[in-house]
Parts: C-alpha cells; structure tokens; sequence
C-alpha cells in the first residue's frame, strides 16, 4: 500500500479491522524501528509470511529516505539507502503516539511506565540510545552470573556493578530531568487548555533512591546489598526497579479515574511529549489510535488543539460522526487493508493513493 497524506491532520475512517491501527503501527515502525503492539518484530508480517519490508519519505530540512524491514535474519534498517547507527536513524523522523496498548503507562506494571520515559528520552535524544544498551548489556551480564554462581562469582559481579553503576548514574539522571520536564510542560500544557480535571502529579522513584544518585554512591549501594543477591539469585536495585507516579489530587490514578479519564490522561502525557520534543527543534508526528473512543464530544474538541505543536497528525476512528467534531482534518476511508478518498465530505482531499 501507498500513501501520500501530506502536512497538517488526516483522520482515516474505517470499521473495525479495516486496517487504521496497522497502518499508525506500520508509520511508527519505520520511525522508530519497533512496534507499538508488540516487542516480537516477526508479529508483525502478514498472516503467512516471514517477512516485511517499510519505506518512507521524510520531507523537511532535508528529504530523507527511510527503509525497514524484517526476515529470517532479523531486523534492517537503511537511511538513504545506507545501512546506519540505530541514533542515527532515529533522528530522523520523530514521533509521538497514543494507542490503546498506552494505557498502560497510566494503569499497568512499573516497566509500562519506564519505558514511556526512556521513549521521551531517546526521542528528544537519540544518543540516550546508547546509555540505555550499555545498562541493559551489563545488567544482562549480572543475572547470568547471579545465575550460575561460581568461585568467580563475586570478583566479576564487583567489575559489572562498576559498570552498572556508571550507566545508572546516567540514566537516572536522564529520567528525573525528563520527568520534571514532563510534568511543567503537562501542566502548562493544561493550563492553556478548556479541561478542568484533579490536579496531577509525576514522581519519580529511582532504584536505588539515594539523595545524590552519583556512581560513586550507587555503587556503595550495590556493594552494601552483594550478600543478598548472591543468596537470592536476583538483581535487586537498578534502574530496571524505577518507578513513576501519576497522580489526581495526590491518589494513584490508576485507583480512582474512569476508563475515559485514564485515556485523557494518556493524551495529555502524550501531547506533553510532543510538546517537549517541538520545544527542543525535533517537531514530530503524532499517531491518535481510536481518537474518540471513551471521548465525549466536548472533551475531544477540547484535548485535539493540544497537539498542534505537530508537523502532522494523523488520527482513526470507528465513527463518521466523528467529523462533525473535527472537520478541519482531511478524511480518508480504510477498506480491508486499502485506503482511498473519503466519500463523506466535500472537503474529501484529492491526492491519489
């Protein structure tokens, strides 16, 4: 499939099944060199097949040609035809999204809500790409000597907590500088806007949580626990055990709000996000899956400006009524995988898919 949408808002239309989150999941993908639905790249190909390839055509400062794809041998990537670094590749296309898998930044694991944070990180920063690898290789080498325990174990397990140390420094750093970012631009963000919701808060909870997270006094931390996780097998502080609270009126939100408040609250974290990443020279995209759904009329009407901050936004719903709403985007149909002109409104956009 081919699709040339231009700047500015698109709303695809479609019933379900039709394709629309495919499409946003196909849009990330390339941007981003993973799924929104998924950590396994091979649940993306078509039913039967093994493999999938994604091109893309960034216009901006530059033209940029960005290339994708998935086979037996893994995942590839090219920018321009060349095969490149994956903080090079990510610089290119910057984006922002909110599907429903994204409500579990608001109500599921600790882990949902880290990787919400190092995905703002490393969209505003593509070379946080590297401290995350570096943690992650390291903390990886720690379980497997956690887990084989022998006379080695514990002069290696002191030169890795060197190096975790080092990187966890780092990444701390990285997320409470961002989480506070977040928050005065959510807030901001909220202030200019027509909500009226309980006051929020984001507090950020680091592993270990330490009055002066240097690599020094974190690796006085993994020395002083050693002992307890020779004996029980398991890494036991790091950042891999950060937490994030999102509160209303100082409550977790995940207990009080409603099914329709969790997504307002997914949204306005998201358009934080991407409000931060315009405010940084990185203006993105931004990717809305089922924009209207749990969303009454005035609280969409209300929360759609939020994003204007995009170079493009594109958006999908269920629901022709939903036009009426947002009649300013251009309207696409999604029909079993293939989309066309909107055969709805006169302001139906010309462009030929």
């Amino acid at each position: 499939m081919r699709w040339e949408p231009g700047p500015g808002a698109h709303l695809l239309l479609g019933s379900n099944g039709a394709g629309k989150t495919s499409l946003l999941e196909s849009i990330y993908l390339i941007a981003t060199t993973k799924s929104f639905r998924t950590p396994r790249l091979e649940e993306c190909c078509r039913r039967e097949r093994t493999d999938f390839a994604l091109n893309a055509t960034v216009e901006g400062e530059a033209r940029a040609s960005l290339e994708l794809g998935w086979s037996s041998t893994g995942r590839w990537r090219k920018l321009n035809g060349s095969s490149v670094e994956v903080a090079r590749y990510l610089e290119v296309l910057p984006v922002v999204t909110w599907s429903s898998f994204d409500l579990k930044v608001v109500d599921g694991a600790p882990r949902d809500r880290r990787r919400f944070l190092d995905q703002g990180i490393v969209s505003r920063s593509p070379a946080a790409i590297e401290v995350l690898s570096r943690y992650r290789q390291a903390l990886e080498q720690k379980r497997e000597l956690l887990r084989r325990r022998d006379v080695t174990t514990t002069l290696d397990l002191k030169a890795w907590n060197e190096l975790l140390a080092s990187s966890s420094a780092e990444l701390i750093a990285r997320r409470c500088r961002f989480l506070e970012e977040l928050e005065s631009t959510l807030l901001s963000t909220l202030a200019k806007s027509t909500l009226e919701l309980p006051a929020i808060g984001l507090r950020y909870r680091p592993s270990p949580n330490l009055e002066d997270p240097t690599a020094e006094s974190i690796m006085g931390e993994f020395d002083r626990l050693l002992g307890r996780e020779l004996e029980e097998g398991r890494v036991l502080s790091g950042p891999h055990r950060d937490e994030v609270e999102i509160t209303w009126n100082g409550v977790e939100a995940s207990k009080i709000a409603s099914a329709g408040e969790k997504k307002l609250l997914g949204l306005l974290l998201s358009a934080a996000r991407g409000r931060l990443l315009s405010d940084a020279g990185r203006r993105p995209i931004v990717l809305l899956d089922d924009i209207d759904a749990e969303l009454d009329r005035r609280r969409l009407r209300a929360v759609w400006p939020l994003f204007s901050f995009a170079s493009q936004i594109v958006a999908t719903s269920c629901h022709d009524a939903i036009l009426e709403t947002l009649p300013e985007a251009r309207f696409w149909r999604l029909r079993k995988g293939a989309i066309g002109c909107s055969e709805i409104s006169s302001q139906e956009p010309s462009t030929s898919i």
